[in-house]
């Protein structure tokens, strides 16, 4: 999971003080503090502050939501620096589009990006292609189906992989990437 601009400010603060005892001590040209002030803009260096609207908090419920910017654009009428100061400022990332889902009786529903994903929860080597991926799948007692399903729209308590990533359980609307299945 990625930092946001105040935990690496954070660091760079941290470090600052292992170097100099105390960020009280610390001189105004110490290239940590410099960095750590960069990301938090703070002092001179605060030219705009960023106060988010009633618009900005849509763009931020769109993008945890997992749609992707161009329907955002097309939704809210906003351009690309809009969505890309909201990601900014909120330390968000996009999510990508679940194409399919994978049913098999006694486990959780299970969602994912690209084919070769399901040979995470079935268990086989990712080193088939496509077409016997889509063979072998059913024999193992898996139904699939083709979906297109942004991040929101998967239940709670289902299971997913994107892109070179393990199996995750989704818990709730800000669970992205959080916890890794055990089945």
């Amino acid at each position: 999971m990625a930092l946001t601009k105040y935990q690496q400010a954070l660091i760079y603060i941290h470090r600052a003080e292992i170097k100099h005892g105390s960020i009280s001590k610390t001189p105004e040209n110490d290239p940590d503090l410099i960095k750590a002030q960069n990301l938090i803009a703070i002092g001179q260096r605060a030219v705009k502050t960023f106060e988010p609207d009633d618009l900005d908090f849509e763009i931020k419920e769109m993008l945890e939501y997992g749609y992707p910017a161009h329907v955002i654009y097309e939704m809210l009428h906003v351009g690309q620096p809009a969505v890309q100061r909201v990601r900014e400022f909120y330390g968000l990332k996009y999510k990508p589009i679940f194409k399919y889902k994978l049913t098999k009786d006694g486990q959780p529903d299970f969602y994912t990006t690209y084919v070769k994903g399901m040979t995470r929860i079935a268990k086989i080597s990712n080193s088939l292609n496509s077409r016997a991926i889509f063979n072998l799948i059913p024999k193992l007692g898996y139904e699939i189906s083709e979906v297109s399903f942004y991040w929101g729209d998967l239940p709670d308590n289902c299971t997913y992989a994107v892109r070179q990533s393990i199996v995750f359980v989704k818990h709730g609307i800000d669970s992205w990437l959080n916890e890794a299945w055990k089945g």
